[in-house]
C-alpha cells in the first residue's frame, strides 16, 4: 500500500520535472518543502524521504529551498531535482537560483551538504550552494557507480569531493561548478580529491570563477588516481583548469580553457604515468601546459599532443608548454600549436628532463623564443631530447626548431 501511495503522489508532481532517461525503480517518493509545487507530496525534507526509501527507489524533489544536510546511505537511490544546471557562458553569468523552479540544498554543515555514501547513487538537477564551512557534494572512496549530473554547485568552500573505488564507472557530468571559494580546507576547487579516484569520467562540465582550480586530482600514493577521463569540459576564469598529481592512465582531452589566471591552464605534478593531454584549447591564460615535480619523482610516459595554446599573458612565465627541472622523462610532445604567448612557445628547463621526443610542433610569434631546450646530452643539437620536424623560427639551440 505504501508503494502505491507514493507512486500516486508522483503523478501530481510529474509536470514539475523534465523528462529523464528511463530506469527501472522500485518506487517513486516525492518531496516538497512547502507543498506549493507538489501539494500531494508526502515528505517535506529530502532526508525523510531517504529514510523511508528502499535501495533502488527514486526520490523526486520539487522546487524549493531545503536547509538540511542530505546523507544518502542506500544503494542505487536516484535523487532528481526539477531543473538542469546552466551551461557554457550561462554558468558564468547566471544569477541566484529560483526556488520556485529549482531544488536548492543549503547547509553550513562542516562535513558537507550532500553525502553520497553507497554504490550506484544518482544525484541530478539540484542547486547545492552556500556551504561556508565545507564542500557541496561528496562521494565515497569505498564505493562506486556514482552519477552526479546537471547540478549547479556554487559558493561552497569547494564544490565536489569526488572519490570512487573504481569497481563501477563513476561520472560527474554536465554540472555548472562555480565560485567555490569560501574560506576553509581545499578552498577554491571545483572538483577535488585527495584520497583516490578510480574508473571515473569528469566530462562536459562548466567551471567558472574557482580561485584554485576547476579540477584537482591528488592521491596519498602514486596510482590511487587511475583511469580518469577529464574530457570536453569548459573552464572560464578559473585560476587553473586542472592540477594532477600521482596519477596513472589519466586523459585530459578536448577541454576549452579561457582566461585562467596566476596558474597554468593544465598542470601536472609528480609521479604521473601514462597521462594524455590532448586536443585542448587554452586561450588568454597566465600560461598553458606546465609540468613541475617540485623535486619529487618526475612524470613519465606523458603524451602532450594536438593542443592549441595561444596568448598566454605572463611576461615572465607565460610559456605555451613548459617543464621545470627534473619533471618529465620518456614522453612525447607532438602536433601542438603554441602561438602569440608572452613567454616561450615550448620551454624545457635543464636538469633531468631527458629522453623525450618533440615532433611536428608549430611554435610561432611567441614573445621570447618559439622553442627552448636547456637540457644537455646526446640528443638533437646537444640536448637530452629528440626534436624532429618542429617549426619555430626562433630557437635555442637553433637546431631543435626551424
Amino acid at each position: 500500500m505504501k508503494k502505491a501511495i507514493l507512486v500516486a503522489a508522483c503523478v501530481v508532481a510529474a509536470t514539475a520535472f523534465p523528462a529523464v532517461p528511463s530506469q527501472a525503480v522500485e518506487a517513486v517518493l516525492v518531496v516538497d518543502d512547502n507543498g506549493a509545487q507538489c501539494p500531494s507530496a508526502p515528505f517535506t525534507t529530502i532526508q525523510a524521504a531517504i529514510t523511508a526509501a528502499s535501495p533502488g527507489d527514486e526520490i523526486r524533489v520539487c522546487a524549493g529551498t531545503y536547509n538540511e544536510v542530505v546523507t544518502v546511505n542506500k544503494a542505487n537511490l536516484r535523487l532528481v531535482g526539477p531543473a538542469v544546471a546552466p551551461t557554457g557562458t550561462a554558468c558564468r553569468t547566471a544569477g541566484a537560483p529560483d526556488p520556485t523552479r529549482q531544488a536548492i540544498i543549503q547547509s553550513t554543515g562542516g562535513s558537507g551538504s550532500v553525502r553520497l555514501l553507497e554504490d550506484g547513487i544518482r544525484f541530478s538537477r539540484f542547486a547545492v550552494r552556500n556551504n561556508t564551512a565545507s564542500y557541496g557534494i561528496a562521494t565515497s572512496a569505498a564505493h562506486s557507480g556514482y552519477q552526479v549530473r546537471q547540478n549547479r554547485i556554487e559558493n561552497n568552500v569547494f564544490g565536489a569531493y569526488f572519490s570512487s573505488s573504481g569497481t563501477s564507472l563513476s561520472e560527474a557530468e554536465q554540472n555548472c561548478i562555480r565560485n567555490n571559494n569560501e574560506t576553509g580546507s581545499a578552498s577554491g576547487n571545483g572538483i577535488y580529491t585527495d584520497v583516490g579516484l578510480k574508473n571515473a569520467n569528469i566530462e562536459t562540465n562548466t567551471f567558472s570563477g574557482n580561485e584554485n582550480s576547476g579540477v584537482l586530482l591528488d592521491a596519498p600514493a602514486p596510482g590511487a588516481v587511475d583511469k580518469v577521463n577529464v574530457n570536453r569540459n569548459t573552464s572560464l576564469e578559473d585560476r587553473a583548469f586542472a592540477f594532477i598529481f600521482k596519477s596513472t592512465n589519466v586523459d585530459v582531452t578536448s577541454n576549452v580553457i579561457q582566461d585562467n589566471f596566476d596558474a597554468p591552464g593544465i598542470f601536472f605534478g609528480d609521479n604521473n604515468t601514462n597521462m594524455k593531454i590532448t586536443s585542448n584549447r587554452i586561450d588568454r591564460g597566465f600560461l598553458g601546459v606546465r609540468g613541475n615535480a617540485f623535486g619529487l619523482s618526475p612524470s613519465t610516459n606523458v603524451t602532450i599532443t594536438g593542443n592549441v595554446i595561444r596568448n598566454s599573458e605572463s611576461s615572465t612565465v607565460g610559456h605555451g608548454i613548459s617543464v621545470a627541472p627534473n619533471s618529465l622523462t620518456n614522453s612525447r610532445i607532438s602536433g601542438n600549436v603554441t602561438d602569440r604567448n608572452a613567454g616561450d612557445g615550448i620551454h624545457i628547463d635543464a636538469g633531468g628532463n631527458g629522453s623525450n621526443t618533440f615532433r611536428s610542433n608549430v611554435a610561432r610569434r611567441n614573445a621570447m623564443l618559439d622553442c627552448r631546450d636547456s637540457t644537455t646530452g646526446t640528443g638533437t643539437d646537444g640536448t637530452a631530447n629528440t626534436w624532429v620536424g618542429n617549426v619555430g623560427p626562433n630557437a635555442a639551440p637553433p637546431g631543435i626548431c626551424v
